[in-house]
């Protein structure tokens, strides 16, 4: 059975209601000066809502989110995200970004997991909290991966870091999943090719990562992060993995490449194919469409 998804990223869903300013003593400090400045003017919810309307238009059985849901990891945020996420009316998958543990303590709370764990259900190697990441969503010939990167940076950084225990469950899951001949989708915030990320918001441990797949394989990585249209590759066991990268699916801009979008993927044990859908100024429009795995 194959399985028909939406993949998006980085949409940074705001809400502020009722958050005093002593919760701006810390790195939000600098992430709300950038807010009022810079990134609250370039993404609309909007597109958010269209993008849901699509993903219902055209049948797919559930929304993927590959972190950054949102700005400043506040519960505000974390408990309108979820209001709009139960809001598409299908299947929901995420995983967090930097900004979804934005300071140390969204980070050491939980509060990402916390709140929004109903879109986090799955198979784990164990039951303690540290072996909440890698989880498995099994569906036909297919399996959704979801791994975290997120952690609490410096101000002006966005680094992130998959960790050895992480790193160790994620090559055991891979291994059992590949014998199993499952279609194997890995999904992780940073970007994994060496070079795509700028400096401050690589994956320390990308090298590491890399290692695990080149061991055990997968037939495709879904990113974000960078806010950019990203296909690429990097080693497996028996040849190339596909790695792909989405832009912000709120993103107003028209630069192309960085224009708001989504892809559409059709995936099962016959392959991997993908349409891109990126923002024209009114609505999303198909741009392209490849396969891979």
């Amino acid at each position: 059975m194959a399985l028909r998804f939406l993949h998006c990223s980085d949409i940074h869903l705001l809400s502020l209601r009722g958050v005093g300013p002593h919760r701006f003593l810390n790195k939000r400090l600098t992430g709300g000066v950038n807010l009022m400045l810079k990134r609250g003017k370039h993404h609309s919810e909007a597109l958010f809502d269209r993008m849901a309307e699509h993903a219902r238009e055209q049948g797919v059985d559930r929304v993927v989110i590959t972190g950054d849901l949102s700005n400043l990891a506040l519960e505000q945020e974390f408990e309108h995200i979820g209001e709009k996420l139960r809001g598409i009316g299908l299947p929901v998958t995420v995983i967090p970004g930097n900004h979804d543990a934005y300071t140390r303590g969204a980070a050491r709370s939980r509060r990402f997991e916390a709140m929004l764990g109903e879109f986090m259900t799955g198979d784990r190697l164990g039951d303690g909290e540290d072996d909440y990441y890698p989880f498995v969503q099994r569906y036909g010939d297919v399996a959704l991966i979801g791994v975290s990167t997120a952690q609490a940076s410096l101000p002006l950084y966005a680094v992130g870091t998959v960790g050895d225990a992480q790193l160790a469950r994620l090559g055991e899951i891979l291994r059992d999943l590949g014998n199993e001949g499952l279609t194997r989708i890995v999904l992780i915030h940073h970007p994994v090719i060496e070079g795509v990320a700028r400096a401050r918001h690589e994956l320390l441990d990308l090298r590491a990562f890399g290692e695990v797949v080149a061991r055990h394989g997968a037939e495709l990585i879904l990113h974000g992060h960078e806010h950019e249209e990203i296909v690429g590759s990097i080693a497996g066991p028996s040849g190339p993995v596909a790695v792909h990268g989405i832009a912000s699916g709120t993103n107003l801009s028209r630069h192309p490449g960085r224009e708001g979008a989504f892809a559409i993927y059709d995936a099962g044990a016959g392959g991997i194919e993908r349409a891109l859908h990126c923002w024209d100024g009114e609505n999303f429009s198909h741009r392209s469409t490849i396969t891979a795995g």
